[in-house]
């Protein structure tokens, strides 16, 4: 496959998702059931903040086998408040995590924009659906996340740590 990125084209390599799951998930609802009837009357405040690391996983190969192939986990973190005229409706914490490998061997700049950037772009939906459903269960309206362009967030981190580390913040809108 090849991309551009930012200005320079690359080929990534690819990545094959070897699981996902749930690593932590909390949700609180302090304030119900008054909240219902405070968002029924002014619509809530709602703060969402991203965040995406990787971490490369201990692996040995099995009896047989040359190499076992490099593994990296992927967490893609999700944090949401939403505020009612300054009371807590909800407050929301998704650790949504893949394993991957690599297909084939890259430079390491390549592999931590694969990992970076690609792993979280297959994770989101699910992330998404998981707060959605998670959202509606508390009686609130579904939260549907907007689409993240995972590359910008990454091209925007550049410089600012050594890249393992991704975040963006979002502010405003109504569950």
């Amino acid at each position: 496959m090849r991309y551009c990125r930012l200005g320079v084209s690359s080929m990534r390599p690819k990545l094959k998702v070897r699981g996902q799951y749930i690593k932590d998930l909390s949700f609180e609802n302090p304030n119900s059931p008054k909240v219902f009837l405070m968002i029924s009357k002014s619509p809530p405040e709602i703060s969402i903040s991203v965040n995406v690391s990787s971490a490369s996983l201990p692996v040995k190969p099995t009896e047989g086998e040359q190499a076992a192939a490099d593994l990296y986990e992927v967490t893609l973190q999700v944090n949401i408040e939403s505020v009612v005229e300054k009371v807590p409706a909800f407050l929301c914490e998704l650790k949504y995590c893949g394993v991957f490998s690599l297909e084939e061997k890259a430079e390491e700049q390549v592999v931590k924009e694969a990992l970076l950037i690609t792993a979280p772009g297959v994770l989101f939906p699910f992330v998404r659906e998981v707060i959605a459903k998670m959202t509606a269960s508390a009686g609130f309206p579904p939260l549907m996340l907007d689409v993240i362009d995972f590359e910008a967030m990454y091209a925007s981190q550049l410089g600012g740590d050594d890249g393992k580390n991704k975040q963006a913040n979002k502010s405003g809108g109504a569950a």
